[in-house]
């Protein structure tokens, strides 16, 4: 894999999936215009050379913008990708503790930490301000001292404060709050620009407990190097491009938002803790990372989708063996929906499913079951499945009230949901009658050219 982000830069320029820009462009929108542009164009990453306002710094934006990014990230192809997130976990490499790191050529500590000199980007037309979107989060558990890693958005509140929106029903937001009952702050580094197995470990499904530096190590085959910070007890990568170390201000809370969020809708001002920053270490000639979310797809959506996929296919394997396939789907935000196939062997086998899938807790609000002939991935056929082998008087399920993690503004109070479940399969009894129409000799026919 790759040592750190500028070796995988490299890497994607030498695939053609790297684009830098020489054109000098604004924090506030015009860095996530592109962003925007190259999601809805299937890539490239964008690497801007010149910033306006910030001399001698780069940004990196769009660099999960596609599947194909993600795939590349972890080593492996596009059909690969549910596979290599069902065995995240299955291999882990303990991190490596090391002096220093090139992390450490430039160390702003005292008075000369200073957030305001750092290219934040501004991406949404009603953003309440600069937020930093894919910064790498990490914290140790109170009492136990495990670490955890995540990644939350961070408002820019001042010249060393920014909020830390963290739920309390993540793992990071569980942390602070334990931090509050001892009657002390959080200490919090913020990892920015790291090579793209931590990215992607940190989103990783694992139990609290699990320090998600040993999935990234699993995934890269070479432990992680973590370097001490300056002015906290956290370690971080060595070679990271910037790391904020800060403590949370216990009791403190303050409005965050309006913010553009992943449903593609605006989230409103939320009561986010406030992290104090004691120092900012960096790279020399850095690059700062920024992530754009919104409507689907953008980064923030590739990013979920497999892993959440792949928490719904181990549930479902264990109610029905013979899962054909998961599809997390775009305009479910790869999050709110999931269309399932499964090969049926009992009647009322694929409302076992729906009620397990949305007893989760990941954000699902509809779950479409399907037969192994239903291509989940192509709409026609699912949209063809739900017409000819679905009555909604008896096939649909729905349950008025659960506790869901979700930003979905449809919401009736926060973390709640009501969700619905179909059951698109057709009856056991009189299969027949719900076979596709098949005329034989398709596949031979020879004198028109398919695209």
């Amino acid at each position: 894999m790759f040592e750190d982000l500028r070796g995988y830069l490299t890497h994607l320029e030498s695939q053609g999936q790297l684009l830098r820009v020489a054109e000098p462009v604004e924090v506030k929108y015009e860095i996530a215009a592109g962003m925007r542009k190259t999601s809805d164009i299937e890539g490239p990453a964008l690497l801007f050379e010149q910033v306006k306002g910030f001399p001698g710094w780069r940004v990196l934006g769009g660099l999960f913008a596609t599947r194909k990014l993600v795939a590349l990230g972890l080593g492996v192809k596009e059909d690969q990708l549910l596979d290599r997130y069902l065995t995240l976990e299955d291999q882990r490499i303990a991190p490596e503790l090391v002096s220093t790191g090139p992390v450490k050529e430039i160390r702003w500590t005292g008075d000369q930490v200073d957030l305001s000199k750092l290219p934040l980007v501004t991406h949404a037309g009603k953003d309440c301000g600069p937020y930093i979107t894919i910064g790498v989060q990490i914290g140790k558990d109170p009492e136990t001292g495990v670490r955890n890693l995540s990644i939350h958005r961070m408002l820019l509140l001042g010249k060393d404060r920014l909020s830390l929106w963290a739920p309390a029903d993540h793992h990071l937001g569980r942390m602070i709050l334990m931090a509050e009952e001892k009657k002390r702050g959080l200490e919090v580094a913020t990892a920015i620009g790291v090579d793209p197995a931590i990215i992607i470990g940190s989103q990783a499904k694992v139990p609290y407990g699990i320090d998600e530096f040993h999935v990234a190590g699993g995934l890269r085959g070479a432990p992680v190097k973590l370097t001490k910070c300056e002015t906290i007890d956290v370690e971080v990568p060595a070679s990271a491009e910037i790391v904020i170390e800060g403590v949370t201000v216990p009791g403190e809370r303050v409005a965050d938002g309006p913010y553009g969020e992943y449903p593609g809708c605006y989230s409103e001002a939320k009561q986010a803790p406030v992290l104090k920053v004691t120092a900012i270490t960096m790279r020399q000639n850095p690059i700062y990372q920024t992530a754009l979310t919104g409507m689907p797809v953008t980064e923030n959506h590739t990013l979920i989708e497999y892993g959440n996929a792949a928490v719904v296919y181990r549930e479902v394997k264990k109610i029905v063996p013979e899962v054909k396939a998961v599809h997390m789907t775009p305009g479910g935000t790869f999050r709110h929906h999931v269309v399932v196939s499964i090969k049926k062997r009992s009647q009322e086998e694929a409302r076992n499913v729906i009620l397990a899938l949305l007893s989760l807790g990941i954000g699902l609000k509809q779950v479409t079951m399907v037969d192994d002939d239903i291509n989940v991935f192509d709409p026609l056929e699912v949209e063809w499945a739900l017409s000819t082998r679905m009555q909604p008087d008896k096939d649909i399920i729905i349950i008025p009230r659960i506790a869901c993690s979700t930003l979905d503004p449809s919401c009736p109070a926060p973390r709640i949901t009501a969700a619905w479940g179909i059951d698109a399969t057709a009856p056991m009894k009189e299969r027949w009658r719900f076979e596709k129409v098949e005329i034989p000799g398709v596949d031979k026919v020879k004198y028109l050219k398919g695209k």
